[in-house]
């Protein structure tokens, strides 16, 4: 039996074992479903089963993959964590998820690749050379999506900083004490603020759970890791070291916070004229050369004849 003959054989049993294997949960996922629809009369009640139902097994067999690829040393697992905390991703099995999402990734596409090539039946050491690249791809994927969600999601938190700090100043010149100004904003940005609003809704269930005021906000400097956010934290931490005014202390960083972003967006429309270079260069000069050019070029083949 060749090389050749033996790859066709392991990947037509893996192939095989897959679908058979999701044949067998959606099987179980059938009978469930059958299941609620004769207990339950109601269609939403049977749509979030289903939702909660596919959730949970997809999360099952990423835990699985991720059991095998998650590292073994904690100081991996904490840095790991910290990044996905800084995404918004904290729940406790939030590591295994992630390398379990990167090991299934990888799969999915190197058995995507290698089928398409059983089907086109080039299959040599050229294609097994090049199924390295769908398997990199797959495994590398959920990074990028990682790294690109933390700056998206430090980027909303600068953008939704000074307006909040405002309404916390408001709050607290009518007569509101800094962690019921805290709950409070938290209620009142639910929809304009939403990532501020779920941090400081957390702050103010660890001020309930008795946690000091200081070490509270650490921790939500901590968990978030965006700079302007820290700098606003130690503001308030040494402002109540100190015994200095903290509205006083947020009116003046909430105008810094303005002025830094406004200097960012004069920043970005100063490059504008520099970016239009190339799209001008590219595409607009060689229409208006031909243009120009063109009747020229014309009359003197014209004449040369």
């Amino acid at each position: 039996m060749t090389p050749e003959h033996l790859i066709k054989i392991c990947l037509f049993f893996f192939v095989s074992g897959g679908f058979f294997y999701i044949y067998l949960c959606v099987e179980a996922h059938v009978h469930r479903m059958v299941t609620i629809r004769r207990l339950s009369g109601t269609t939403g009640e049977k749509g979030s089963y289903q939702r909660h139902l596919a959730e949970t097994t997809l999360k099952k067999m990423l835990m699985i993959l991720g059991d095998a690829a998650v590292p073994k040393k904690e100081s991996e697992i904490s840095a790991l964590r910290r990044k996905l905390g800084y995404a918004g991703y904290r729940s406790q099995n939030a590591p295994v998820i992630y390398f379990g999402t990167r090991l299934g990734l990888a799969i999915m596409f190197g058995g995507l690749f290698f089928v398409s090539i059983l089907a086109s039946g080039t299959l040599g050491p050229r294609e097994l050379l090049y199924g390295f690249f769908p398997l990199t791809a797959g495994y590398f994927l959920p990074q990028i999506i990682l790294t690109d969600r933390i700056k998206r999601r430090h980027r909303q938190i600068f953008q939704e900083l000074p307006d909040t700090l405002d309404l916390l100043l408001i709050c607290m010149e009518a007569g509101l004490s800094f962690d019921m100004a805290l709950y409070r904003v938290s209620r009142e940005l639910a929809t304009l603020a939403p990532v501020l609003s779920a941090e400081f809704g957390q702050y103010f269930l660890e001020i309930k759970g008795g946690l000091p005021r200081r070490e509270v906000l650490e921790n939500l400097a901590r968990r978030n890791g965006e700079k302007n956010l820290s700098s606003v934290v130690q503001v308030l931490i040494q402002s109540s070291r100190f015994g200095t005014d903290i509205a006083e202390a947020m009116r003046v960083y909430s105008e810094t916070l303005r002025l830094e972003r406004k200097r960012l967006a004069e920043e970005k429309g100063a490059k504008i004229s520099t970016k239009l270079t190339f799209p001008t260069v590219l595409l607009i000069l060689p229409a208006m050369m031909l243009i120009i050019l063109g009747p020229a070029a014309i009359n003197l083949v014209e004449r040369l004849k």
